[in-house]
């Protein structure tokens, strides 16, 4: 027989156990705590574990009948010890102490003598620990949401999404009588343009079904300035070409972003470098007054 495990470490360990449990599977929520439920069955199962344990006590003491004097009398100045003190020595005292008594394992092939030690009670406790968090864990991820990359990933969206919301409240949206050519945007610019625009103009605007957005040749012509022209398009969309939808004005895309695309279209369009098989020019050469 083993000396006993004190109240005073059993329960509260049990306890703890079931508070995780419902942690777990209350998705990480700390308030299910003051839960009237939770807080019912955390009440009940304090109630069931003082009752255990005056029977197991009972059950102990008379097991503690059937020994020999000497093991009933070890057992009990045992269990008389502090039990961090019995922790401690059963760890790294004892098994000292009972290295002279230990069986010796020859393995005869490689003349290695092998002591056949008895496991510390601490390292046997630590090891069922983690079985018990290891099982808690499988069923949490496999029923539960709790410690789910993916909803992780799920709630970081939403509250990106929500910082970016609230920044735009905070920040008014471009218009086109405010938004002016920045430099520093054309990369951003370039980014978007890939994921709404290089379906139709290509990544690199030298145009697919749509028209190549780096020659002198446009189809339409609203504005007078060409960065004000392509805002305008993205915002309102094109007359002449209804596969031109109006981005802007129906929400699809933002009038900060909008800025952006047109950043990187203007950058394009003036760069003298322009794509070697680039679509054929379509509308009318035209001459932009420069920007303000």
């Amino acid at each position: 027989m083993r000396p006993r495990v004190p109240d005073f470490i059993t329960i509260p360990f049990i306890i703890i156990v079931i508070t995780f449990v419902f942690y777990v599977f209350s998705g990480g929520n700390v308030s299910y705590i003051w839960h009237p439920v939770s807080l019912s069955v955390l009440i009940i199962s304090l109630i069931l574990l003082l009752i255990l344990e005056v029977l197991n006590k009972f059950i102990y003491n008379q097991k503690l009948k059937f020994l020999s004097q000497k093991e009933r009398s070890k057992l009990v100045e045992q269990n008389r010890k502090n039990y961090f003190v019995r922790l401690y020595r059963s760890g790294f005292l004892d098994a000292k102490e009972e290295e002279k008594d230990v069986a010796v394992i020859d393995h005869g092939f490689d003349e290695i003598l092998e002591l056949d030690n008895r496991l510390p009670s601490w390292w046997v406790n630590l090891f069922y620990l983690t079985i018990m968090f290891a099982v808690i864990y499988f069923l949490a991820y496999t029923f539960t949401d709790f410690a789910h990359p993916e909803k992780e990933y799920e709630l970081d969206y939403d509250k990106q999404l929500a910082e970016i919301q609230a920044y735009e409240k905070t920040r008014p949206q471009m218009t086109l009588e405010t938004a002016r050519f920045d430099e520093n945007l054309v990369e951003e610019g370039k980014v978007i343009f890939k994921e709404s625009c290089a379906t139709c103009h290509e990544a690199d605007g030298r145009g697919n079904i749509g028209p190549n957005l780096t020659d002198g040749y446009w189809i339409n012509k609203q504005e007078k300035s060409l960065f004000k022209n392509v805002f305008h398009m993205a915002w309102y969309g094109s007359e002449n070409n209804p596969t031109m939808r109006a981005f802007g004005a129906s929400g699809e895309i933002k009038g900060n972003d909008i800025q952006k695309i047109a950043s990187y279209v203007y950058s394009i369009n003036r760069n003298p470098k322009k794509p070697s098989d680039g679509k054929a020019p379509e509308g009318e050469k035209v001459t932009w007054e420069e920007e303000q």
